[in-house]
C-alpha cells in the first residue's frame, strides 16, 4: 500500500487523523508531503523517500480535498509517464500502490528535510508556471534531477537514476518507443560524427535542437534542412521555420518551404534514408543526417548519442578552413597566437564534452515538454 507522511501544515489543511507509520512499507511506495504557497496557491508537493522524485498538486482547493486520492494517483500516473516510462508499466506500479493512501506523520527529520529542499527547488520555477495545471508537468524534469552523492562519496547520481533503477529492478524494461539511428556527420577534413538514437514522432524542429546539443552550436544563427535537391543539386524542399521573406526568395525558384515544427522525422525518413542540415549560412556548417535503423521497441526514455567522433567545431571560428587552422595553432603553445585563441575558445584547447554530459542534456531537455521551459527562461533572460 502507498502511504504518504504529511507534515502538520498538510495533516490540518487536510482536516485528518493520521494513521501509524508502517514501517515494512516498500520504500518504493512511501513518500512525504507537504502543504506550500505558490503564486499565492496552496499547493501539495509530493516526494518519494527512496528516490527524491516526485510532483505537486497545484491550486489545490477545498472542493479538491474530496477527491484527493484520485487526485494523487493522477499525479503520479503523470509524473512516471513525464518520464516516458510505458503505460504498461504505470499501469503495474499503480495497482501495486494499492490505493487508496494511508496517510501518517512525516517518518523522521531527514525526510522532512529532503522534503523541505524539494519544495524549494519547485519554487524557482514557480514563474513558468502554467496558470491551470494542476500538476505543472512542463516542470517535473527539472525539478526530479537533483545530483546526490552514492553513500561511499566516491560518485554521483541523478533522482531520476535512482528512480529509474527502482523500477527496473522490480518491473523490468520500462520505456518503449518507435525510434531511429541516425549518424550525423559534419563537413570537415577530419571526421566528425555523431551517432544519436532518436523517437521516430519527433519533428524536425526538435532534430535541430538535437543536433545543436551534439556539436555543442549555441543557436546563434539560421539553419534550414534541405530534404530534396534536383538533380544538379539545387534544393527542392526546404523545412525551417517560414518567415515573410521566403516567398519572395524562393517562391520563383519553385522551392518549396515547410515549417520544420509541423514535419516528423517517421514523415521524412519514409520517403529517403539522408537529408541535410545546414548551420550558419555564413560559416556554412553542413551535417549529413543519415538513417541507419528503425528500431519498433527502443528502450529509452529521450534521445540518446551512442558514439562522438571527431571535434565539433566552435561557433565563429571561419568555417571548415578557419576551424583547421584553429587546430593547428591550439596545437602548438609555441604559436604567437596560442595564448589568445586559447582564451577566446573559454580558456580551453578542447572542444568537446564527454558523451555522459551530453546524454544527461538531452535526457533533461526531452521529457515532459522540459525543451519549451528551457527555451522560454532562456528567452526571459535575454
Amino acid at each position: 500500500m502507498i502511504q504518504i507522511g504529511c507534515t502538520k501544515k498538510l495533516i490540518d489543511y487536510l482536516g485528518i487523523s493520521p494513521a501509524q507509520t508502517a514501517k515494512e512499507i516498500e520504500p518504493l511506495f512511501a513518500f512525504s508531503a507537504n502543504l506550500i504557497l505558490l503564486n499565492r496557491r496552496k499547493c501539495i508537493v509530493i516526494a518519494n523517500d527512496a528516490t527524491g522524485c516526485g510532483f505537486l498538486l497545484y491550486g489545490i482547493t477545498a472542493s479538491d480535498k474530496k477527491n484527493l486520492q484520485e487526485l494523487l494517483e493522477a499525479g503520479l500516473r503523470n509524473m512516471l509517464a513525464s518520464e516516458n516510462i510505458s503505460q504498461e508499466v504505470i499501469d503495474r506500479y499503480i495497482a501495486d500502490c494499492r490505493f487508496p493512501a494511508s496517510f501518517c506523520k512525516t517518518a523522521d527529520r531527514s525526510s522532512v528535510a529532503r522534503l523541505n529542499k524539494f519544495c524549494q527547488k519547485i519554487g524557482y520555477y514557480e514563474s513558468c508556471f502554467e496558470p491551470d495545471d494542476l500538476f505543472q508537468t512542463i516542470i517535473l524534469p527539472e525539478i526530479n534531477y537533483d545530483i546526490k552523492f552514492t553513500a561511499d562519496k566516491k560518485d554521483v547520481y541523478a533522482t531520476y537514476e535512482e528512480q529509474e533503477r527502482a523500477l527496473k529492478e522490480k518491473y523490468g524494461k520500462l520505456y518503449s518507443t518507435r525510434a531511429g539511428i541516425f549518424d550525423v556527420s559534419l563537413e570537415l577534413e577530419m571526421p566528425c560524427l555523431r551517432r544519436v538514437t532518436i523517437p521516430m514522432d519527433f519533428s524536425l524542429f526538435y532534430l535541430h535542437d538535437i543536433i545543436q546539443n551534439l556539436f555543442l552550436w549555441k543557436d546563434y544563427h539560421l539553419h534550414e534542412f534541405i530534404l530534396k535537391r534536383s538533380k544538379n543539386g539545387r534544393p527542392l524542399r526546404i523545412a525551417r521555420i517560414p518567415s515573410s521573406e521566403d516567398e519572395d526568395i524562393f517562391g520563383a525558384s519553385g522551392c518549396e518551404i515547410v515549417d520544420e515544427r509541423e514535419i516528423t522525422l517517421e514523415e521524412v525518413f519514409s520517403k529517403t534514408d539522408s537529408i541535410s542540415y545546414e548551420y550558419d549560412f555564413g560559416d556554412g556548417w553542413t551535417h549529413e543526417v543519415r538513417l541507419v535503423e528503425i528500431i519498433e521497441n527502443a528502450d529509452i526514455p529521450a534521445p540518446i548519442c551512442a558514439e562522438l567522433k571527431g571535434d565539433a567545431p566552435p561557433e565563429d571560428c571561419g568555417g571548415p578552413e578557419g576551424f583547421s587552422e584553429l587546430i593547428r595553432i591550439l596545437k602548438d603553445p609555441q604559436d604567437p597566437q596560442y595564448d589568445e585563441l586559447v582564451e577566446w575558445n573559454g580558456g580551453s584547447s578542447v572542444f568537446q564534452k564527454n558523451i555522459e554530459w551530453i546524454n544527461s542534456d538531452l535526457r533533461r531537455r526531452y521529457l515532459a515538454g522540459a525543451f519549451h521551459l528551457q527555451y522560454e527562461m532562456v528567452c526571459d533572460e535575454d
